[in-house]
């Protein structure tokens, strides 16, 4: 019996061991790579109506974040944006200015949005789904961003995502006006990212 007990626990300890050495390994191969800010876009485009239908688009030139991947198993992926509102640029000072009041970003309040998910899940065409913590203005909205990898390998990968959200959910309500009109902006924006990445550092999340 004391020999059956000793064989029992030496294979349960055996267990716990290979259990740890696999998860010790999937964790090394991960890696966190800071966010290339030189070859990274953060986007969007406004749409409206007037008299005529009208687009904007606009982009945020400050940005920074990290990004977990591991290209062997991609389910695992890990994104942390921050976005500083202040950084927004419509070609335009006025419009600028605008977007920086508090009848949209409100930069004065609320100087950085942020993402970060939770959960990534790999669609069959290859490309990401990654739910997780939208925060603009104060408001935080759980959403899942289409993500499509291109280049595979990282650093160096680039992760693009094109994807709606509607401003209002977020206290963006905002109506300008424009000679002398008010111009009524569509509830949905769309939102553009190209992000980038650079060298890494070793993945200790």
């Amino acid at each position: 019996m004391l020999v059956v007990r000793l064989l029992v626990s030496t294979c349960v300890t055996m267990v716990l061991m290979l259990a740890a050495t696999s998860a010790a390994a999937q964790t090394e191969t991960a890696s966190v790579y800071t966010v290339n800010r030189a070859a990274s876009s953060v986007g969007f485009t406004i749409y409206g109506s007037m008299l005529f239908k009208v687009k904007r688009d606009g982009q945020f030139k400050d940005f920074s974040g990290e990004l977990a991947y591991d290209p062997a198993n991609p389910g695992q992926t890990r994104v942390d944006l921050t976005v500083f509102t202040g950084s927004v640029d419509m070609k335009n000072a006025e419009h600028n200015q605008l977007m920086k009041s508090g009848e949209f970003f409100d930069v004065d309040h609320f100087p950085t949005m942020h993402f970060t998910n939770s959960s990534t899940d790999v669609r069959p065409d290859g490309t990401l789904a990654m739910t997780g913590d939208m925060t603009i203005r104060g408001v935080t909205k759980k959403m899942t961003i289409p993500v499509k990898v291109r280049g595979g390998s990282a650093p160096g990968a680039v992760f693009e995502a094109t994807f709606p959200i509607d401003r209002t959910d977020f206290g963006l309500n905002g109506n300008p006006g424009w000679g002398g009109f008010t111009l009524k902006i569509a509830k949905n924006v769309e939102i553009h990212l190209a992000i980038a990445t650079a060298m890494n550092t070793p993945f200790t999340r």
